[in-house]
């Protein structure tokens, strides 16, 4: 590659090629002083502007840094107040949370006192009515269980007691059977044993008063709706017998009260109260198209299926006569079909 031409000029051509010698002979010391001179004016302003452009740089350095740290504060700040937010609407929603739940029981409370007052008005049946079956919601609220079950169960002695006819009267049938229905309308096995256990009140009342007639009839109407209940709710042959439990033994301390003579064996007893529950849950079925007796009795012949072959020496008969029963009864319909789009 060829070198740059030489300018035209000696002192510059020796500036060029860095002669001292041609430039000492091509200018004075004047002028190279003048040279130097401005040589020197020339590097301390290019230094000034080194200076003010680093200065400059700094500058804009800090300004970025200050912008940078300002959008993360902001970040930062707005995340601590979408948590704080976050935090302050979880503690209003866990206020408003309790305040409803308190109001919630504060309201069942009310609606059981104001139950209770109907359930034991002694002037009025048809209040009572009203109040045995407004009950039935708190038998099945496991908050209440227990107090709904002494509440009716005080109820039914009390009718019973203010029966004064042989037998059971309209006014006193009506008031049992919506007690005993109360009762019933538990979906806890357990609850349900408990509640049929309240068979200790109608067995000390015919202790006290030995009237057969209005003794069986409550007692039919406990078959019907703890055992056909115990049926349809409970899950294992086990807790179905400790349902029957209470009826049971009471059968088999009173036996005429569902037509036994004598001093019948356990298993009479199972097959008897079998064949109650057969019994009034056929007449309801053929006088009723709005009855859970298929349930019960469905369910009754499902558990004996269940059962431990040993259990079934006691019950046999009677998970026979229940299966028998079953037989002649409709078969369940099938689920409708989901209608098409």
């Amino acid at each position: 590659m060829a070198d740059p031409p030489l300018p035209a000029d000696p002192t510059e051509a020796a500036l060029f090629r860095e002669d001292a010698r041609a430039l000492s002979a091509s200018a004075s010391r004047e002028d190279i002083d003048r040279m130097k001179a401005a040589e020197e004016l020339f590097a301390l302003r290019h230094e000034r502007k080194k200076r003010s452009s680093r200065v400059a740089v700094a500058t804009q350095s800090v300004v970025g840094f200050v912008a940078i740290a300002g959008f993360f504060v902001n970040a930062y700040q707005s995340y601590l107040n979408k948590e704080q937010q976050q935090e302050q609407r979880r503690i209003d929603q866990d206020r408003w949370s309790k305040e409803f739940a308190r109001a919630s029981q504060a309201d069942k409370y009310r609606a059981f006192f104001e139950t209770s007052v109907l359930a034991t008005d002694p002037s009025n049946a048809d209040k009572r009515l009203v109040g045995y079956a407004l009950l039935q919601e708190f038998v099945q609220d496991s908050n209440y269980t227990q107090k709904a079950i002494l509440m009716l169960e005080e109820s039914l002695a009390q009718e019973l007691r203010s029966n004064t006819a042989e037998g059971l009267d309209e006014e006193h049938r009506a008031a049992v059977v919506a007690i005993l229905t109360a009762l019933s309308q538990t979906n806890d096995c357990k609850a349900l044993e408990q509640a049929a256990r309240t068979v200790d009140r109608i067995a000390h009342r015919h202790a006290q008063v030995r009237d057969v007639a209005e003794t069986g009839e409550v007692m039919k109407v406990y078959v019907r709706r703890m055992l056909g209940r115990g049926a349809d709710v409970c899950t294992s042959f086990k807790d179905f017998r400790a349902v029957r439990r209470p009826l049971r033994d009471t059968l088999l301390k009173s036996p005429e009260l569902l037509d036994l003579r004598g001093q019948p064996t356990t298993t009479q007893a199972n097959t008897r109260l079998a064949e109650t529950l057969r019994d009034r849950c056929l007449d309801e079925i053929a006088v009723s198209g709005a009855t859970e007796c298929p349930d019960a009795l469905r369910g009754y012949a499902e558990l004996c299926g269940k059962a431990d072959p040993k259990d079934l020496k006691e019950d046999g008969p009677g998970c026979e006569l229940m299966k028998a029963a079953v037989a002649q009864l409709k078969p369940a319909a099938p689920p409708a079909a989901a209608a098409s789009p």
